[in-house]
């Protein structure tokens, strides 16, 4: 079931226990740059002391503890469905100030040569775009035996060609996390998959960030206490919780210290137990409670607009936009 792959300068077997390694954390700087968006000074309905540990000293600037904060606003350019330069310039006439690639298809490393990567990038400095957390999708869930060894070195390929677009994160969705008892095997085959891409992701200065898929967040919490060969982040996806019937405001604050990008996405939850995203501000997501949170624990990184499904995907993350920017009393 297991064969021999390789990621970066370290050869790891799937489904085999390795000796733990020591390698550096990823000195990754501020996700990206402040957009103008202004939250309110909305009533705080949940009071914490300040972020303990978490990711804060790996991401000096994503976390400010005594600066207002002022998360980032940007579009997941695949909803648009339309050559990237058109998309680009919808991202930019929107007013968010950032931009997500889907790394498999949308934006390929063969694509685009050195040169090629460093006109791309700025023609987004020239829209006054940056750069907000890639996405990698995978067809099968991350650690399903079927060509494992393939889907571990295209995340890692996708880890490495994040870096040369000098994007600090990329978000990535596991699938179903196996249960330590109900599936131990399974869950210590991903435990050491992902051990293996976080030491990949401290050579190349990368943080994988992994979306939930519907499990209660202390899943993902006992998760990542597991992980210990490096840096690994959240990606806070609220409709997910939501359409689980889960509670975003309680997810968010089981893990916040380990949040490195927020997505901008809804949904809503049937009686039958059914769930289905929704366009931002028309599902169950309380947008007024989910910034609030935000502003509280001073996250200063990247929220960006999803959308997967529905018939104007692209008009739906430009609403999406306006319905965050317009959050204010």
């Amino acid at each position: 079931m297991c064969a021999a792959s390789t990621i970066g300068d370290a050869t790891a077997t799937w489904g085999q226990p390795r000796a733990s390694e020591s390698s550096p954390a990823c000195r990754a700087g501020a996700t990206g740059p402040r957009s103008r968006l202004k939250f309110p000074r909305i009533a705080r309905r949940w009071r914490s002391s300040p972020i303990p540990g978490g990711l804060v000293e790996t991401f000096p600037g994503l976390y400010d503890r005594g600066m207002p904060p002022s998360p980032s606003l940007a579009v997941a350019t695949r909803a648009f469905a339309q050559p990237l330069n058109l998309a680009l310039r919808r991202v930019a006439a929107c007013g968010a100030t950032g931009v997500q690639f889907e790394l498999r298809e949308e934006l390929r490393p063969e694509l685009l040569s050195e040169s090629g990567r460093r006109q791309f990038l700025h023609r987004l400095s020239e829209l006054g775009l940056s750069l907000s957390p890639p996405y990698f999708p995978t067809r099968r869930a991350l650690h399903d035996p079927e060509q494992i060894d393939d889907r571990v070195t295209a995340v890692a390929n996708a880890m490495r060609f994040a870096s040369e677009l000098r994007a600090r994160v990329m978000t990535l969705r596991l699938g179903p996390i196996p249960g330590s008892e109900t599936a131990a095997e399974e869950r210590r085959l991903l435990v050491t998959i992902l051990n293996d891409l976080v030491r990949h992701g401290n050579h190349v200065g990368v943080t994988l960030a992994i979306s939930p898929s519907g499990e209660p967040a202390a899943v993902y919490q006992q998760l990542l206490a597991e992980i210990k060969q490096g840096p690994i982040g959240i990606d806070f996806d609220p409709c997910s919780f939501v359409c689980s019937g889960l509670k975003v405001a309680d997810a968010f604050r089981t893990l916040h210290t380990h949040i490195v990008h927020v997505q901008a996405r809804d949904g809503v939850r049937d009686l039958d137990g059914t769930g289905a995203e929704t366009a931002v501000g028309d599902g169950m997501v309380d947008w007024i409670e989910l910034l609030a949170l935000l502003l509280e624990a001073g996250y200063r990184g990247w929220v960006t607009a999803i959308r997967n499904q529905g018939q104007d995907r692209g008009g739906d993350v430009e609403r999406a936009i306006a319905h965050l920017k317009s959050i204010h009393l």
